[in-house]
């Protein structure tokens, strides 16, 4: 656990996913001494280049990172919300554990240009930054049969009345 001086100011969390290390955009802002980057413990698996290995080793050797796992309570009812949203086939394991990080540590930021991720921070009122991609508003998606248009919560590779494929749209507001 992370211990707070009482002379120093508040910690902020920023709760990064791969897109942050990928991009470089940690290397790029200055972290302030009481800025603590949290990564999900599977973070490292996602990594494929050395540049974004070697970024990641930077952030270390600073004292910069925290590798932690979130909670399984935090998991669950992440996969529950982005059922809803229609963003679950889109997610990633590490997605879901940087979103429910962000549940297990109230006030932090959430790093991504994932729009699946982004989308289901609005709906959870989580701050989130990006670095390239930015949505603009929640959305929530359903798919539909493209022959007999019938309709589903979640991501079927064929509808289950006519055997046609089925394609991803969102609700308009």
């Amino acid at each position: 656990m992370i211990s707070m001086n009482e002379d120093k100011d508040k910690l902020n969390y920023f709760i990064v996913d791969s897109t942050a290390i990928i991009h470089q955009f940690m290397l790029e802002n200055e972290l302030k001494d009481n800025d603590l980057l949290l990564v999900p413990e599977l973070l490292e698996d996602e990594l494929k280049s050395s540049e974004s290995k070697s970024v990641l080793t930077v952030l270390e050797a600073e004292d910069k990172i925290i590798k932690t796992a979130p909670s399984s309570e935090s998991i669950e009812k992440i996969s529950k919300i982005a059922m809803e949203t229609g963003d679950i086939s889109a997610l990633s394991k590490i997605d879901l554990h940087v979103l429910a990080l962000s549940l297990d540590f109230p006030d932090s930021v959430v790093y991504s240009d994932d729009n699946a991720v982004q989308n289901v921070c609005k709906k959870l009122n989580v701050k989130f930054q990006s670095f390239q991609f930015k949505i603009k508003h929640q959305r929530e998606y359903f798919w539909k049969c493209t022959v007999c248009r019938s309709k589903f919560t979640y991501k079927l590779d064929s509808c289950p009345d006519c055997g046609s494929s089925t394609k991803r749209y969102f609700k308009k507001k």
